[in-house]
């Protein structure tokens, strides 16, 4: 049975509800899952505490959703948040961890909170992130899932009510799968 580490902030973590909603507890048929989602934490948080958590979870692979909270934030670009998953990525491949990269979803305009100060900002930010990542992980060869394509519905604008952390874990979990089975075809190929 292979230990999937899925890292990332307040959506990995199922925040509000807690890890029984999260996107992981969908991976768990045939698989043993550990959470490591922070709320609040930045790509380069997570970044910190990436190598430590590979470790500790002795995982085969990793799910990384990092991002959002970049995006929030004044302080950082999408040029910046890419590099730290992109070192991310290049610390599982160096363990010999299976990376899968998820793209950030765009906050939902109806629900947004009023501490949002700028949601064009946010929006372009996440545009031009998930692009960098798209592109990378295309000419890297690193499966990647585009969440950003669905729209689950939300609590707050940012993190999905429990339906959306239904419908953000069936996604994930089918894409996943899908991943699965293609780079067991692959490894069967070349057998």
């Amino acid at each position: 049975m292979n230990t999937i580490l899925c890292i990332g902030d307040s959506i990995t973590a199922g925040w509000p509800y807690g890890t029984a909603c999260a996107y992981s507890e969908y991976l768990k048929p045939g698989h043993m899952t550990v959470n490591r989602g922070v709320p609040g934490e930045t790509a380069g948080d997570i970044l910190r505490r990436f190598e430590r958590e590979l470790i500790s979870s002795e995982a085969d692979m990793v799910l990384i959703m990092a991002g959002t909270n970049d995006a929030i934030s004044p302080y950082g670009s999408p040029d910046q948040t890419f590099d730290c998953v992109r070192q991310m990525l290049q610390t599982a491949r160096r363990r010999s961890v299976l990376p899968v990269v998820l793209t950030c979803m765009f906050p939902d305009e109806q629900g947004v909170p009023a501490w949002f100060d700028d949601l064009e900002r946010v929006r372009k930010f996440l545009e031009r992130y998930n692009q960098l990542l798209t592109e990378y992980c295309g000419n890297q060869q690193i499966s990647l899932i585009r969440t950003h394509t669905i729209s689950p519905g939300y609590t707050d604008g940012v993190h999905p009510d429990q339906n959306g952390y239904r419908i953000l874990g069936e996604y994930i979990s089918r894409e996943f799968r899908n991943l699965i089975s293609l780079q067991q075809s692959r490894t069967e190929e070349t057998l």
